[in-house]
């Protein structure tokens, strides 16, 4: 009986492990995908998007340094999809 227990216990501690898990892998990457509109919203003028007032931007600017490292790491690893486009038509 004592064994059964102890597995029944062993069996809800890993399932709490895993579940546990899942939870926090999902908050991380929800964060991840906050941070990057929020780096889009203030520094969104570099891709056509109008930014927000000067002033906000220059406030929160000297808070981004994180997020502007993660943009400009992202950017280097893209490829240019629209030139890639234009490529297979041979246009010049």
């Amino acid at each position: 009986m004592r064994r059964l227990l102890d597995s029944l216990k062993q069996s809800f501690r890993t399932f709490d492990k895993g579940m546990r898990e899942d939870a926090t892998s999902l908050i991380r990457k929800q964060l991840d995908e906050e941070e990057n509109v929020f780096a889009l919203l203030t520094m969104g003028v570099f891709s056509g998007i109008p930014s927000p007032p000067t002033g906000v931007v220059l406030r929160i600017l000297p808070h981004m340094s994180r997020e502007i490292a993660v943009m400009n790491k992202r950017s280097a690893g893209l490829d240019d999809v629209f030139s890639q486009t234009l490529g297979t038509f041979d246009i010049d």
